[in-house]
């Protein structure tokens, strides 16, 4: 896992931005280790820790988990809408992505992750998110809350996560993703039965916009993305069905 000392160099690079600091500065969430941005020796997570982990791409990201965590659904929830018709019925609610169980902060460098110019690749936003919700499946999972994950850190190609899979993710591009700009991820599970999870999240900038004579803390935080996905935890050995 990161050790505490790149933990706490990666704060203190978020501390320098109003927003994200104030999200660390939260009571309700405490840092932990991004592993995903370690590479490992099988070859594990060479996307997200070598791949887009350079000035150009993505050089910073740093993990809030939520201390406590709420009980998700023990049923299946109701899906995203697929049209505003469907949004506007009166049905069950989806629930939303927050409070959020992570929440992912990540300081998004250039060009090297730009589909057209100034704008995040729509799959590599995808990739943020579901590393997101990856992390809120596995502190709801057995096997993974924070001080377990440190007790049972071992090899240099451990995973503490453990084996999750993505099933189906619906991700929903409502703005572009501009870059180089900040970028916040908030994850949430909202249902579980036994291994199975359902899982919310949202990707939120600041007003690109928001220079109106605005303070940087009153910045009007939008929605650039919404997403919900089915995950499922395997038995360590086995693979997705």
């Amino acid at each position: 896992m990161a050790s505490p000392a790149s933990t706490a160099s990666t704060i203190a690079h978020f501390r320098n931005h109003q927003w994200a600091n104030s999200l660390i500065a939260s009571e309700d969430y405490t840092p932990i280790p991004t592993n995903s941005r370690r590479p490992k020796p099988s070859g594990e997570d060479g996307f997200f820790g070598a791949t887009i982990a350079t000035p150009s791409t993505i050089p910073h990201v740093l993990t809030l988990q939520r201390r406590t965590l709420d009980t998700p659904l023990s049923q299946p929830p109701t899906w995203l809408p697929a049209t505003k018709q469907d949004a506007a019925a009166p049905a069950t609610p989806t629930p939303g992505a927050n409070p959020a169980d992570i929440i992912m902060i990540y300081d998004l460098g250039g060009s090297g992750i730009a589909g057209h110019p100034s704008t995040v690749h729509g799959g590599v936003v995808a990739t943020l998110i579901d590393e997101a919700m990856s992390l809120a499946v596995a502190a709801h999972a057995s096997v993974r809350t924070p001080a377990s994950a440190s007790a049972s850190a071992g090899p240099d190609d451990k995973n503490p996560r453990g084996k999750t899979f993505t099933v189906q993710l619906d991700v929903r591009y409502k703005k572009p993703v501009t870059t180089p700009q900040l970028l916040v991820v908030r994850a949430r599970v909202v249902a579980r039965v036994g291994r199975k999870f359902w899982v919310r999240a949202q990707a939120v900038q600041e007003d690109e916009a928001g220079a109106g004579g605005h303070l940087e803390w009153a910045k009007r935080k939008v929605v650039k993305i919404d997403a919900m996905a089915f995950w499922i935890v395997t038995p360590e050995g086995q693979q997705k069905l």
